[in-house]
């Protein structure tokens, strides 16, 4: 584990083992210094909870340790970096670092494929991507899409300048004509008819498309997480409530647009399956005892900023039970509208402005409750938990409301939402196909003289 961009020494955990992460490690191939350099996204700090991780801005860190490298070990002159930072920042930082040759990426799951693919996939790029600098030098980029699909292949010739002159490859498909590993079978196997009937397991049916692809429920309203909401809202609805005639204990549901992964496509036998790729990450359901200011703040925190390059943030929440206009052509903390919840003590409900000397009942997950995608909460805000899972109450509820159909039905509105700028790539000027594709492989150990990956 490489973490140039980490600094581990304030948190307890790595300090009370005596645990430093390295920032860099050194391959010498055939007489070829090689330094391997590895980056997270400073996301992590929000979509995630790192602790008492510090994690630094990329390109700054990659930098200083590639300057590092080259008053350590004088002769080298390539480097390469493992990144999960996506691909879009993956361009970036070949700009930012002119020392970098490869970057082999992850985090946005990006398809680059030269050629005609094996799969129904569409590529958004050549493999690799040829990033040029304006100094004349190059670097190039790979990814390999996701789920264990497809193994980076990346066959590269360096020269003794240290500058990749020659490339080829292309993901290879991990399809039915290449043999499994029969040591790893073995081990999976007291596992497997666990989890292949549990994951195969219809669970309900949908007459709509549950979309969520693209990152969509990020930016707009999406039926995918309003039905989620919508589970999450039930679940306490459907609690008696201790005060006479009110028809719930909680007022709405909110939950941050980046839970979605999947789209789920129409389909009589929906799988359980299904349901973990549209809504891989769990968490549990948490109650907040809100003021109506702090519940404004909430909203108004969840689309500042907002950006489409490099990266939509998961912040950008979905509701149940709520209906919110955002003015986008306002300045951060001043984009809200209008906020309106149900009322909760009443014998009808009906959507009421959100009065900010109010206190409301909001059912969330505990990711957003404890800080995830950097919400915080003043401490009048009180939270409780019955630890219950939001995905099992996802699941029960599609289970229950089967067959599906959610629409986008106007509980988010946007007014003067920025329009997504048109950021195209420009790959190297070249003759064939070959000259422009890479492979890019992890067994280091394998490089031979002409450097295969």
């Amino acid at each position: 584990v490489l973490g140039t961009n980490l600094n581990t020494s304030t948190e307890p955990l790595f300090v009370n083992a005596n645990v430093t992460l390295p920032k860099s490690k050194v391959y010498t191939i055939d007489g070829v210094k090689i330094g391997l350099l590895g980056v997270v996204t400073t996301e992590t700090l929000t979509i995630a909870r790192p602790g008492g991780v510090q994690i630094l801005p990329e390109a700054q860190s990659i930098n200083a340790e590639i300057e590092r490298l080259k008053e350590v070990e004088k002769d080298i002159n390539v480097f390469i970096l493992v990144s999960h930072v996506g691909f879009d920042v993956d361009q970036k930082l070949a700009v930012e670092c002119p020392e970098l040759d490869l970057i082999v990426g992850g985090h946005t799951n990006t398809f680059l494929y030269t050629g005609t693919p094996p799969v129904s996939l569409t590529a958004e790029g050549p493999y690799p991507y040829v990033q040029n600098r304006s100094d004349g030098t190059r670097c190039l980029i790979v990814q390999d899409y996701r789920f264990g699909m497809f193994l980076g292949f990346l066959e590269i010739e360096i020269d003794k300048n240290g500058n990749i002159t020659r490339w080829s490859g292309n993901p290879i498909l991990l399809g039915q004509n290449l043999t499994e590993d029969q040591e790893m079978l073995d081990n999976l196997e007291p596992y497997k008819e666990i989890v292949d009937a549990a994951v195969k397991k219809v669970v309900g049916s949908t007459k709509v498309l549950l979309e969520a692809n693209n990152k969509m429920c990020r930016h707009q309203e999406c039926n995918s997480v309003n039905l989620m909401a919508d589970s999450f809202f039930d679940y306490y609805a459907n609690r008696n409530s201790t005060v006479p005639y009110a028809w719930s204990i909680v007022n709405a549901a909110v939950v941050n647009g980046g839970i979605a992964r999947d789209s789920i496509l129409q389909k009589p036998n929906v799988t359980l399956g299904d349901l973990l790729g549209a809504m891989p990450y769990d968490s549990d359901l948490v109650v907040m005892n809100i003021s109506g200011y702090n519940l404004q703040q909430m909203f108004e925190y969840s689309v500042e900023n907002f950006t489409w390059y490099p990266d939509l943030n998961g912040k950008f929440l979905q509701v149940s039970g709520a209906r919110v206009v955002y003015d986008f052509g306002r300045p951060n903390r001043c984009r809200v509208v209008s906020l309106k919840v149900l009322c909760a003590n009443c014998s009808v409900p009906v959507y009421e402005d959100v009065v900010d000397s109010k206190n409301y009942s909001i059912v969330t997950t505990s990711f957003i409750a404890n800080g995830g995608d950097g919400f915080k909460f003043d401490p009048s805000v009180t939270k409780r938990t019955d630890g219950v899972s939001a995905f099992d109450v996802y699941t029960q509820y599609f289970t229950k409301m089967s067959p599906i159909k959610t629409p986008e039905e106007g509980r988010v509105i946007i007014e003067n939402l920025p329009p997504r700028p048109n950021i195209t790539t420009t790959p190297e000027p070249t003759t064939t196909a070959a000259s422009i594709a890479v492979m890019a492989r992890d067994d280091w150990r394998s490089m031979r003289r002409n450097y295969i990956w």
